[in-house]
């Protein structure tokens, strides 16, 4: 089965438009295909040039692929193998939220990430890469026009029976608290994504100022949460890395207008970025302090957007 660079293209157009059936449909397509157990082809169907026999050591398979990237050759046996890596190793949250996604969008950056893809080991490595991979193509696509729903990596839920917060108002604060912190992650790595790519410097301004509105408005809906009594200083601790980050941002956004190479790391002595991250992880060390016996599952929800929500 060929997997070409356009399906994933026209998958992503679809998301962008909010086609959800056309996302299905294309899905579908991929998954429900007949793969080729005959011949291997030995060239680009596009640009007819030789394919490159691949191997991925943690899956233990080889996937020939054009050096154009225009796509990837899979047999019907490589298809079933990843089909079973994915299930097998996929974090917990990908398999809650977007489990398909996943697997549709390992099947195609496989074909752009699998020369580096050769010296890796394992597959908690494996998946980092390929999700460097998805956030770099997002990232060059952020715009005043587009801004695109990130942070599916975050998007984890705390149960709502047998865990460890058992207190109804404590319980709803949390499920309150994390749907509006996925709107901050997106905004975050939106901004964080189009500072780290090649732009004019006013667009760096015009972003910045998209984020901020965004994340203004984060940061009113934070303020407007019921907060139960014990939980104060957790609320407070996050209100403070919000605003924080979005002052820190702005410094950045100035800062690359100015010197167009400069990167996060020589930011990291900005007092606003410390800020930030030093209330969040102390607010996250004051939530396993609360506690004590906090379960797997909603520990991993809470941690995820934390560190989703955290500039480093």
């Amino acid at each position: 089965m060929w997997i070409g660079s356009d399906r994933f293209q026209l998958i992503d157009a679809a998301l962008e438009d909010g086609r959800r059936d056309d996302v299905d449909r294309l899905l579908a397509d991929i998954f429900t295909a007949e793969a080729s157990s005959g011949r291997v082809p030995t060239s680009c169907p596009s640009c007819r040039r030789d394919l490159i026999r691949n191997p991925l050591p943690a899956v233990g398979i080889y996937v020939s692929t054009c050096p154009d990237r225009h796509g990837a050759w899979m047999t019907a046996d490589v298809v079933e193998t990843l089909r079973g890596f994915v299930a097998k190793h996929a974090t917990l949250a990908a398999k809650k939220r977007h489990q398909i996604r996943v697997l549709n969008r390992l099947l195609i950056v496989l074909a752009v990430v699998a020369p580096v893809a050769v010296v890796l080991t394992d597959p908690e490595r494996v998946a980092i890469t390929i999700v460097g991979a998805v956030d770099s193509f997002y990232d060059r696509r952020v715009s005043e026009t587009h801004w695109p729903a990130r942070g599916w990596l975050y998007k984890t839920a705390i149960p709502t029976k047998g865990g460890a917060i058992d207190a109804h108002d404590e319980l709803e604060f949390f499920h309150r608290l994390l749907s509006i912190l996925d709107d901050g992650i997106t905004n975050r790595l939106n901004i964080d994504g189009a500072l780290k790519t090649r732009r004019p410097p006013g667009e760096y301004e015009a972003l910045y100022d998209v984020y901020r509105t965004r994340q203004l408005d984060v940061l009113h809906r934070l303020g407007r949460l019921e907060v139960p009594d014990r939980l104060r200083p957790i609320h407070a601790r996050l209100m403070v890395a919000s605003d924080q980050q979005i002052r820190f941002y702005g410094t950045f956004a100035d800062a690359k207008r100015q010197t167009p190479s400069i990167d996060l790391g020589r930011m990291l002595g900005d007092p606003a970025l410390k800020i930030a991250n030093r209330e969040l992880l102390t607010a996250w060390a004051e939530i396993k302090r609360l506690y004590p016996n906090l379960d797997g599952e909603t520990g991993r929800a809470i941690e995820s957007h934390l560190c989703g929500f955290d500039i480093l």
